[in-house]
């Protein structure tokens, strides 16, 4: 009863016997993660009520090599999504998404927030940082001298 449990960025990737986690949420396995392997953390908060993911660190204790083939230092390696009050443009926040024993993405059931979500036997869990857009970027001025004008709606620089 194994799931796989990965952080992208951070280079970190592990197998979990779900029989040994105290439930099956995506947030029970974090904290069974954080209790049992030194070389996990994470970080979270209460945002407008709800528990998100603030950042991961991962000690890498010797040098490794990356699933590219880059060789990396030893050291601790940390990301920290940027969502905030007031909202900065753009903004990174965690994201997961879950995968079945085929690989499949999952939605999860009725709340989405990882402290809910169930995983099963098989399955996968993938965090990534994404970087969005709540408005146009200073870039936005430079992109336009650069596409034509009957192009820039297509490419949203209109």
């Amino acid at each position: 009863m194994t799931i796989a449990f990965s952080v992208v960025g951070v280079f970190y990737n592990t197998q979990v016997d779900l029989a040994q986690v105290q439930g099956n949420t995506v947030g029970e396995v974090m904290q069974y993660l954080y209790r049992t392997d030194p070389n996990f953390y994470y970080t979270s908060i209460v945002f407008d009520g709800n528990t998100i993911v603030n950042s991961f660190g991962i000690n890498h204790p010797t040098p490794f090599t990356g699933r590219t083939g880059i060789g990396y230092p030893a050291g601790f390696y940390r990301l920290a999504q940027t969502f905030t009050a007031p909202t900065p443009n753009p903004y990174s926040v965690w994201q997961y998404y879950l995968a079945n024993q085929n690989g499949v993405r999952q939605p999860a059931v009725g709340d989405f927030s990882f402290t809910k979500a169930k995983v099963q036997d098989g399955w996968s869990i993938v965090w990534r940082l994404v970087t969005v857009c709540n408005a146009p970027t200073g870039l936005a001025k430079r992109m336009r001298k650069l596409v034509a004008p009957e192009q820039q709606a297509a490419v949203g620089v209109a």
